[in-house]
């Protein structure tokens, strides 16, 4: 009677061991893509973008003091700019990035816009980007009063772009990039502040669906065992 009682059961553990297997594989194919897109959509990180170098030559009273036919305005504007991808998982691929020349602190007159043409840049690759450009409507009179003074006069840039991230395979979309800085110039047409000028946001950047992701996997992680 115990024999025949036992080999009953024995289809029913068998059938609870299939079912456990399939639970397992089941866990392992629904976890294994979440962690994985997870894994690969978390360390994202801006470019950082300086301002290495701007030269106004119509502000250098130093050199044109020198050269007594120099009478005309020259209108143009010099500069240097650096983007580095600190990233050695993540290449970065720029569409147009827009360059706004202002002068005063607070973005009073604007008098340059420039565009930087779109390029692809490497994993913890460095680019320089370098030309020269035609202002308007800059005050002229009043800031070379103030450099002539000994004092400086107090500019902008502010740079927008919106570059994608490359994963294996894929890009991103696209996530907007703002940053800006004030620079003082004075007698020598040069920014004081020897050294590159770090482009900062006025808020740093977050991307908000991160919060969204870490619920996501963990509600896979927790719920999915219990239903299983």
């Amino acid at each position: 009677m115990a024999e025949e009682f036992s080999a009953l059961l024995k289809p029913l553990h068998e059938s609870e061991s299939i079912e456990q297997c399939v639970g397992k594989y089941l866990w392992l194919i629904i976890t294994l893509p979440i962690t994985v897109w997870f894994m690969l959509t978390f360390p994202i990180h801006m470019p950082n973008c300086h301002l290495q170098q701007l030269y106004l030559p119509s502000l250098d009273l130093i050199s044109n003091t020198h050269d007594p036919n120099i009478t005309a305005i020259n209108p143009t504007l010099f500069f240097d700019l650096k983007l580095e991808n600190t990233m050695n998982d993540h290449s970065i691929r720029y569409g147009d990035i827009n360059l706004i020349f202002y002068y005063g602190p607070n973005r009073n007159v604007n008098i340059a816009n420039y565009t930087v043409p779109g390029f692809y840049q490497g994993k913890e690759k460095t680019a320089y980007r370098r030309d020269v450009v035609d202002t308007h409507d800059l005050p002229w009179n009043e800031a070379m009063r103030k450099v002539s003074n000994g004092s400086t006069a107090v500019f902008r840039v502010d740079l927008v772009a919106k570059p994608t991230f490359r994963y294996w395979f894929w890009y991103s979309k696209k996530r907007w990039l703002r940053v800006g800085a004030k620079f003082e110039i004075n007698a020598t047409g040069k920014k004081t502040n020897k050294s590159a000028i770090e482009l900062k946001s006025a808020a740093a950047y977050r991307d908000h669906r991160l919060s969204g992701r870490v619920g996501i996997f963990v509600l896979f992680s927790v719920l999915l065992p219990l239903v299983l």
